[in-house]
């Protein structure tokens, strides 16, 4: 099992304590290490998402910037739009620049960065309980308003925030902490295998395949793992390089 990486652990140990538990209680190992196997999948699971196989959170602050912006930009051309109508009565036009001006006066804004679009967010936040009046003036399709776009834009910039936080907590201790929590699960599964065989061996009213069945998905897994290692580090087919026929 030592092929078995954080994510795959998380998975076989959800399996474990759900389709699996009734196989693992069966025997007195199973009993005896039911609570310390549960102690590590706690652990693991309050893990950030990006270190037990979750998506990377590189990717995942690239897609809600791309919903910031896609607010931002909404919110901006909106205001364009109330701005280059000649007929836009003087208060909806009033409320129109403040909005923009509080917002996203230069669609260019966008192109700041993550800490950049998080820092004003603390700002905005505020300014949408100030121009609260001003966004519900403005009408949206499906019966909302520029108050719902507002909130979208600002909730994006906040979720950035807290992803930065998460991929520094990440960056530092956490990840340490991730490679000794493997570890030490790795360690607390075999201990537990070798005391579940030694059981099994002198216990003939266990089932004979109870370690199949506590362990099923652990090895699958762990096969899957150790096949994808020996595809990488095959050598290339007789052929396939560059330059030969």
């Amino acid at each position: 099992m030592r092929y078995l990486s954080l994510a795959a652990l998380k998975v076989a140990l959800a399996d474990l304590f759900s389709e699996r538990h009734a196989a693992l209680v069966l025997s007195g190992a199973g009993k005896t290490y039911e609570s310390i196997l549960l102690a590590k999948k706690q652990q693991i699971d309050a893990l950030p998402g990006a270190l037990t196989g979750g998506k990377p959170l590189a990717e995942s602050m690239a897609e809600a910037d791309d919903v910031h912006d896609g607010f931002g930009s909404a919110i901006w051309h909106m205001t364009e739009a109330y701005e280059r109508c000649p007929k836009v009565p003087a208060h909806v036009r009033a409320a129109v620049g403040r909005v923009r001006a509080a917002f996203i006066p230069q669609l260019d804004d966008l192109q700041a960065t993550y800490v950049q679009e998080v820092h004003a967010a603390i700002e905005h936040r505020k300014k949408i309980d100030d121009l609260k009046a001003d966004l519900q003036l403005i009408p949206i399709a499906e019966g909302l308003t520029l108050l719902d776009w507002a909130e979208g834009y600002v909730g994006a910039a906040e979720q950035i925030g807290a992803l930065l936080s998460q991929r520094a907590d990440a960056d530092t201790g956490t990840r340490r902490d991730a490679g000794r929590i493997r570890t030490s699960t790795l360690a607390v599964l075999g201990r537990f295998r070798g005391a579940l065989g030694d059981e099994i061996a002198v216990n003939a009213a266990l089932p004979r395949d109870l370690d199949a069945r506590v362990f099923g998905l652990f090895d699958q897994l762990a096969q899957m793992r150790a096949d994808a290692i020996a595809s990488k580090a095959a050598p290339a087919p007789k052929g396939s390089e560059a330059g030969t026929d």
